[in-house]
């Protein structure tokens, strides 16, 4: 097969593609709420699946089984260099961390929007899941895995992870908002992958060291995806509620007889 010919083959595929894209953008251009709703029926979605992880904790359901078995299978690979490496890596999903990440990414968006917005929502989205967290871990109390050999302690309840929620909640929102700025494909796909993997690694890296159990990180990833998706939606469902209601005003207005 020549270059041209493989390039003729690939040219529906991408066309396509591009098709698709349009189609979505066309839509969502005239349902502009019809983007947020989905969005924000995701986020019951998540509710519903937090809510059955938190009551198999609560009530000692199977789950656990499953937890201590995977934290026996962990346990027996744990090595000294793992836990140096990982104990590196968690640091992603440390406040601290995600706080200057969070700084240095709201002033690039207010040089590139002109707007305190993003950082707004960035601020507003962490303290949401912050509190959530808390709030959660002290109505769930379950207690963190029993100290095992080259584990790192660690004080406080377990469920659910607040690394794992905190860096889904952070990193996706700054995925969204990057998104909106960035122009190249290259670009908006390395923004993707880099913020699944930083938030995939701080999750594992949460059992590995043996503060978590496995259902505490997916606990806390659903709870970060939640407010962060919460977040977005709500945010841009704001806009087309302010042009309805710009609208209607605007229709009253003509409709009132003049005095």
């Amino acid at each position: 097969m020549t270059v041209a010919s493989a390039r003729s083959n690939d040219e529906p595929t991408r066309d396509s593609g591009e098709q698709r894209r349009a189609s979505l953008r066309d839509l969502a251009a005239a349902y502009p709420w019809l983007p947020p709703v989905a969005g924000l029926l995701l986020v019951a979605l998540g509710l519903w699946m937090f809510g059955e992880l938190a009551e198999q904790v609560h009530e000692g359901g199977p789950l656990l089984g499953l937890d201590r078995r995977l934290l026996e299978l962990v346990a027996a690979i744990r090595t000294h260099a793992l836990v140096t490496t990982f104990g590196v890596l968690t640091w992603i999903g440390d406040d601290l961390v995600l706080t200057g990440v969070s700084v240095v990414a709201a002033v690039y968006l207010r040089v590139r929007t002109r707007s305190w917005v993003p950082a707004l929502l960035l601020a507003v989205t962490g303290v949401i899941d912050a509190l959530a967290v808390f709030l959660i871990k002290l109505l769930v109390a379950r207690p963190r895995p029993a100290p095992a050999p080259l584990a790192t302690p660690e004080d406080g309840f377990g469920f659910p992870s607040g690394h794992s929620s905190h860096s889904a909640a952070v990193y996706l929102v700054l995925v969204f908002l990057l998104l909106r700025v960035l122009s190249s494909r290259a670009s908006r796909a390395a923004t993707v992958t880099t913020a699944l993997l930083l938030v995939t690694v701080v999750g594992l890296s949460r059992v590995i060291l043996g503060v978590h159990a496995p259902s505490d990180v997916v606990a806390g990833w659903i709870l970060g995806v939640v407010c962060a998706v919460g977040a977005v939606s709500l945010w841009s469902l704001s806009y087309p509620l302010q042009h309805l209601v710009d609208h209607l005003v605007a229709r009253a207005h003509r409709r009132k007889p003049p005095e």
